[in-house]
């Protein structure tokens, strides 16, 4: 079996990699993990590693593009799988980073940063070594289907409303204590959707041959039992 990519490469699809793209508050890494639990594979969370960029930029003063760049190619940069906790880490340089990554500075810097062609293609590479053949991998981003593993057998792409997203983010934030104006935040998801799916690079779009599943009214479980019932088929 066969899938060919837009610029008419012929790959095999590889039956232990399920992609999972879609904008924010749809619950991919929820359903990444789930999966990962079920299955016993890895997760790659693409966006962790936008948020280390974040990082570099803000608390390692690395100010221009070609910098972080620089720092990126010569370190030594291992995405790690935490099932018990439903998280992924970062080894880099031998120290683990994790906790320090998920603050909403670095989150916005890394939204940034991510539209910038050298960063996506500086972190290519990292995220393809995420792909153990002996394990199998979940990896959820918004081009983990067109760009990073267009080879993956199942390519899955959830979507919600506006309105269900902001509305699960809000919840997110108040559990961590945080005062929530919900129209500044419905309207910060339509931005980002609009940036997102009209980028350049790497726009947000489903993958050909993709299950577009909208989670608005599903539960993590439902979700869930629709891509393992299209992953059995494969």
């Amino acid at each position: 079996m066969i899938w060919v990519t837009g610029l008419d490469v012929i790959l095999k699809l590889v039956k232990n990699i399920i992609t999972i793209d879609g904008p924010s508050g749809v619950g991919k890494g929820t359903l990444a993990f789930t999966l990962a639990e079920r299955l016993g594979w890895n997760v790659l969370d693409s966006g962790l590693l936008y948020r280390l960029v974040g990082y570099l930029s803000l608390e390692e003063k690395l100010e221009s593009l070609s910098e972080i760049v620089l720092f990126l190619n010569k370190s030594k940069i291992k995405l790690l799988t935490n099932l018990k906790d439903s998280i992924c880490e970062i080894e880099l340089n031998e120290r683990i980073v994790g906790k320090e990554l998920r603050n909403e500075d670095i989150a916005l810097r890394a939204s940034e940063l991510a539209k910038e062609e050298e960063i996506r293609n500086a972190i290519i590479t990292i995220q393809r070594n995420a792909y153990d053949p002996e394990k199998g991998l979940i990896a959820d981003g918004r081009d983990m289907g067109t760009v990073i593993f267009p080879e993956a057998s199942l390519k899955v792409f959830l979507q919600a409303s506006p309105e269900v997203r902001a509305e699960r983010r809000a919840n997110q934030l108040k559990e961590k204590g945080m005062s929530v104006i919900m129209h500044d935040l419905l309207e910060l998801i339509k931005q980002r959707d609009e940036e997102d799916m009209n980028r350049k690079i790497s726009p947000l779009k489903p993958a050909e041959g993709s299950l577009i599943i909208d989670t608005s009214n599903l539960s993590i479980q439902e979700v869930e039992e629709k891509v393992m019932e299209n992953y059995k088929k494969l």
